[in-house]
């Protein structure tokens, strides 16, 4: 079995490894030149941070650091032997894809057929056909402007310019306060939030919200079936790792490899119309400029976990210094949902 392993893992299109009792046991041409010098033989400790060596699930994806490299870090288990395959990080300069253009012109298109409909009606102002409309419409708005944004977040990471605006951060109640928002928006599913107490940071307010809305929104656009949305946040001496899981229908074993760049190649025109693949983009560089990693657990029929790790990067005298939490911006709510609620909650009660 063992030889088996090493000489697929041989052919092997990427950097490989073969792992047994937490070490080395193999590693191709490939790792041996990503990573430099011998590696067979040496614990998996001396390459990965706890947060792959001690992770559980059987097959997950991670961006994560290595030997000072940033690398995306895929693993699958059998029985007693784990492989891992590695590769360097490539944000897309431009990320302008097929995927981009489609979710930018079909929004286009909804906001002319709504605004023809809308001028040619105008004078009958109360007109539930009207207002339905114009609902549309000013979702199709929101929706535009979400993409608009994370494509910049994700322009910036690429080009090294995206840069947090640091500040202490309480991360729980920020939680809170959207969790407690996202609820009212979308009663249908169940939002649970398991966070004690104050969980500070040096962070980016701004930047922090939209990673946490784009999971949420990831959640509820490809988990299908889910019920229950879950957000925890775990304190560890010098991170916060926050997850946020659901109960859908999870991700097959083939779509990990690719999971974070969907929206460069090798995605369906009948895929698309669920929005242009930025969000856990967005979410890995939001989390790389606040010192952290992300994690992808999934299996299908089992629901998705997204981890992320940030630094807190405060000492602990400055631990309750953080601004109290500001009430929920419902225009960043509505931009960072637009994807997944329903027209009617764009209407003129929710965005006054």
């Amino acid at each position: 079995m063992h030889s088996v392993s090493t000489r697929v893992l041989s052919l092997a299109g990427e950097a490989a490894l073969l792992v047994r009792g937490g070490r080395i046991v193999y590693a191709n041409a490939r790792a041996e030149k990503l990573l430099g010098g011998e590696l067979v033989g040496k614990p998996l400790t001396a390459l990965f941070s706890g947060e792959i060596t001690e992770a559980q699930a059987r097959v997950f994806t991670a961006d994560t650091t290595v030997c000072g490299r940033p690398l995306n870090v895929r693993t699958a288990k059998l029985d007693d032997t784990q492989a891992f395959f590695l590769s360097e990080i490539g944000f897309a300069l431009t990320p302008v894809s097929d995927a981009f253009l489609y979710s930018m012109r079909s929004a286009l298109m909804n906001l002319r057929l709504s605004q023809d409909l809308c001028r040619a009606r105008a004078e009958k102002l109360g007109d539930a056909e009207l207002e339905e409309r114009l609902c549309s419409m000013q979702r199709s708005v929101f929706s535009i402007s979400r993409l608009l944004e994370n494509a910049s977040v994700v322009r910036a990471a690429a080009m090294g310019e995206l840069k947090a605006e640091l500040a202490a951060l309480d991360l729980a109640a920020l939680c809170r306060t959207i969790v407690e928002s996202v609820s009212l928006l979308r009663p249908d599913v169940r939002f649970r939030l398991h966070a004690e107490g104050e969980l500070c940071l040096l962070g980016d307010r701004v930047l922090l919200e939209q990673m946490i809305l784009n999971l949420i929104s990831n959640c509820l656009i490809h988990a299908e079936g889910l019920t229950q949305i879950t957000l925890r946040l775990l304190p560890t001496p010098t991170q916060l790792i926050l997850s946020v899981s659901d109960d859908g229908c999870g991700i097959g074993e083939e779509a990990m490899s690719t999971v974070f760049e969907r929206y460069r190649d090798g995605y369906a025109l009948s895929d698309m119309g669920r929005g242009a693949g930025l969000g856990l983009s967005l979410v890995r560089g939001v989390a790389r400029e606040h010192g952290g990693t992300l994690m992808l657990e999934s299996r299908a029929g089992s629901g998705t976990s997204a981890r992320v790790s940030l630094a807190r990067r405060i000492s602990p005298s400055a631990l309750g210094t953080a601004a109290a939490e500001a009430p929920a911006d419902m225009g960043a709510l509505l931009t960072g949902l637009a994807d997944c609620l329903p027209p009617e909650r764009f209407a003129g009660k929710y965005l006054d």
